[in-house]
């Protein structure tokens, strides 16, 4: 065989390698060491180590706190094309689209992968002053998704450790910047049950965010709700609330 097919043949393994990586994480416990996949895969470490560290730059797996990988909001992007057809996703977007018509404002559910806040589906009825996108990725320190999302991922104890570590980005205006007041934030989210925003991650918004828990307790995602700053909103507000909360034990009954 020639050099160009030796290249072609060495192209070939290096892709069905990654592939076999990135398959791994389909299968329990979903989080591995570099090790691990090394013994799972009889995979060189040196190998491993080589095809994590692309994975990473992609974005198609990520490194959680304890060293270990588990898969990437990249890699929940492309997985979104199958989604579609998928019965838990469009229960997402029933819930959504009830809250949305009930409340005349923007409605949309996102979840948290690593410090990537990744939305998952956004009303039809929007605002053309307030324009989120599906599969677009939001911060942790700027509106509901991301405020609301950290809080109910994680303990005090583990925001305290985590924050500091965490380099936040001025993303607008209103970007809570200080990790101490962040925390803060995030505490009297916890203390409230639901997250709000001003002039955060859009001038002359504001927004509701409540938390959506797993069958077993544990966090989902967020449903979130935008509109213009105003005196409607205001009077509506807990009705709003209400409404948000509604959905959010709806998504309970099925999110297992």
């Amino acid at each position: 065989m020639n050099d160009n097919g030796d290249e072609t043949l060495k192209k070939f393994g290096a892709i069905e390698k990654t592939l076999n990586v990135l398959n791994a994480f389909t299968e329990k416990p979903y989080m591995y060491s570099a090790k691990e996949l090394s013994d799972k895969l009889k995979f060189t470490k040196p190998t491993v180590h080589r095809i994590l560290n692309t994975l990473e730059e992609q974005n198609y797996i990520r490194r959680s706190y304890d060293g270990k990988y588990a898969i990437g909001f990249k890699a929940y992007q492309i997985g979104m094309v199958y989604a579609n057809n998928m019965d838990i996703y469009m229960e997402i977007r029933k819930v959504i689209e009830k809250i949305a018509s009930v409340t005349g404002e923007q409605v949309g559910y996102a979840i948290l992968e690593g410090t990537n806040v990744v939305s998952i589906y956004e009303s039809q009825m929007q605002d053309s002053r307030i324009r989120y996108i599906a599969g677009a990725v939001y911060p942790i320190n700027s509106g509901c998704y991301g405020k609301v999302l950290m809080t109910f991922s994680h303990t005090d104890q583990e925001l305290c450790e985590i924050l500091p570590e965490i380099e936040l980005k001025q993303v607008s205006p209103g970007a809570i910047m200080d990790h101490k007041k962040l925390l803060e934030e995030y505490r009297t989210i916890r203390e409230k049950g639901y997250g709000e925003s001003e002039d955060e991650y859009l001038d002359g918004t504001v927004g509701l965010g409540v938390p959506v828990f797993k069958q077993d307790g544990s966090l989902a995602g967020c449903i979130a709700l935008g509109a213009i700053k105003s005196e409607r909103f205001h009077n509506q507000k807990l009705r709003y609330l209400d409404e948000i909360f509604k959905g959010a034990n709806e998504l309970k009954k099925i999110i297992l």
